[in-house]
Parts: structure tokens; C-alpha cells; sequence
């Protein structure tokens, strides 16, 4: 039997005086009594060192007032233990507080809410008359250069693709916002050009082969796939710049014009299925 450990053990000896495992090391990895494993120790003032910089003209406060705002609180509702940032839980106590009557918490709540609609408001507002000025002004320009032979300009995002509802104040975007999108659109678009006049081309000479002529069904199948090509660009672009395709084919195997990226999702669904 293991005989229990001297109380002047010094911690030399060995082996040690009980079964190795976890947060119980071999007694050649043990610090020594009287040291540790940090031996200059917590460096001076370590607690107290600033998390942000404070310095002249860094705006310290509002960066620890965020912090504190934002820092993940636990509390309880009923039966639930729930995490929320601290400011949240302030809003929350607040309308409890309200709810339960406190003259002094509904008027600050009303008060705050109602600040908050009217800034959202005027914040939309002036967005709104930002994205009309830019509109109407990059419409005139287009316009003037279309007149007077000029190359045309190209904003991003175009005139066109800014679609206003002076009903409802809101701004939709149905083009690309960058450059970078842009250039894949326009070589989306030179592709699915190609596509078309492959597409007439083939068909032109489909339809003028015989029907026994061994060469036919491989013009249809280029045909078909050049459609398809055509219809999986065109149903991913936004209303704007779609187009119809001439020489259509409503034979067998062709793709539907709306209905080819839903085709493509099912046929990798099935690949993904069968080799699973």
C-alpha cells in the first residue's frame, strides 16, 4: 500500500506519491516548492492597463462605454436563463418597469422610441433625395453623351438599376455595385451573346439537314446545350437585362426559358445523392 506523502516532503523524490493523470504530472515536470511557473511573476499594473488606446484624441470613454455596453450579461425570465449584451438588458428592464407602471421609465421609453422613428425617418429621407439627385443627374449625362456622340459613361451603380418608391421611401438596387461585379456581369453577358448566335447557327443547320442525315442529331445537341447556356445566364440576371432567345427548341432535352437554374439545382442534387 502507498504510504501517504511526509509532510516535509520537498518534492524531490521520487516516484511520486500518487497515480499519474490529468493535473497529476510526473514528478520531472512538477515545479518546486517555492516556485512557480511565471517566476518574475504579473508584471506591474497588468490589471489596470488599459484595453484601448487613450490616448489625446482616441475618444477612450466612448470606446469603454461600447465595450460595457456590448459585453454579454446572463440573467433570468421565468424558467429561462438567457444572454443578452448589457444594453439590451437595460432596454428590457426598462420596459418591464414601464409595463408595470413607473410613470418616470414609460416616459423615458416613449421618448427614446419616439427619437428613434424620427431620426430613422430623416435618415431615410435624405438618403432617399441622395439616390434621387443621382439618378436624375447620371440619367442627363447618359443622355447628353448618347446626343452628341460621346463615349457614355459608367456609373456604378447605372441610373437604371436604382429603382425609387417615393411611396414607401425605399432604395432597391437591381444591378451590380461594384466594379469587380460589374466586369462579371458584362462577361456574363458577352457569354450569353455568344450563346445566341451559336444557337442560330446550329439551328440554321438542323433544320436544313435531312432527317437521315447522320449529322443531325449532333447539330441538336450542340443546339440544346447552347440554349441551355443561354437560359442559365439569362435566369440568373436581374429583370433589367434579360432578353428573349431566338430559334428557341421545344423538342425533347431542351431547356425552359425561368426554368434552367432550377434544373441545374435538381441535377447536382441528384449527382450529390447518387454519390453519397
Amino acid at each position: 500500500m502507498m504510504s501517504a506523502v511526509d509532510e516535509k516532503d520537498d518534492g524531490n523524490d521520487l516516484p511520486v506519491p500518487y497515480k499519474v493523470g490529468y493535473g497529476r504530472p510526473p514528478a520531472e515536470h512538477r515545479f518546486r516548492k517555492g516556485s512557480s511557473g511565471n517566476p518574475r511573476g504579473r508584471p506591474r499594473g497588468a490589471h489596470n492597463k488599459p484595453k484601448v488606446d487613450t490616448g489625446v484624441g482616441m475618444r477612450g470613454a466612448e470606446a469603454y462605454l461600447r465595450e460595457e455596453a456590448y459585453r454579454t450579461v446572463t440573467l433570468r425570465e421565468g424558467d429561462r436563463v438567457i444572454e443578452l449584451p448589457a444594453i439590451q438588458a437595460v432596454f428590457r428592464a426598462m420596459g418591464v418597469s414601464a409595463l408595470k407602471g413607473n410613470r418616470f421609465a414609460q416616459k423615458t421609453l416613449s421618448e427614446m422610441v419616439t427619437k428613434l422613428e424620427r431620426d430613422d425617418f430623416s435618415s431615410k429621407l435624405e438618403a432617399f433625395g441622395a439616390w434621387v439627385n443621382y439618378k436624375h443627374e447620371w440619367t442627363e449625362a447618359i443622355e447628353r453623351a448618347k446626343k452628341t456622340g460621346a463615349e457614355l459613361p459608367l456609373p456604378i451603380p447605372h441610373p437604371d438599376d436604382v429603382i425609387l418608391d417615393p411611396y414607401t421611401g425605399d432604395v432597391k438596387f437591381t444591378g451590380p455595385m461594384t466594379k469587380e461585379a460589374r466586369d462579371r456581369l458584362d462577361h456574363a453577358l458577352a457569354r450569353r451573346a455568344e450563346a445566341q448566335d451559336n444557337v442560330n447557327s446550329y439551328a440554321d443547320q438542323y433544320k436544313q439537314l435531312p432527317d437521315d442525315d447522320p449529322l443531325k442529331p449532333h447539330y441538336l445537341d450542340d443546339w440544346h446545350w447552347e440554349q441551355r447556356m443561354f437560359d442559365l445566364i439569362n435566369d440568373a440576371v436581374t429583370e433589367r437585362y434579360k432578353v428573349k432567345l431566338e430559334n428557341r427548341s421545344y423538342r425533347e432535352g431542351a431547356s425552359r426559358s425561368g426554368k434552367a437554374l432550377e434544373e441545374l439545382r435538381e441535377s447536382k442534387k441528384l449527382r450529390d445523392e447518387y454519390i453519397e
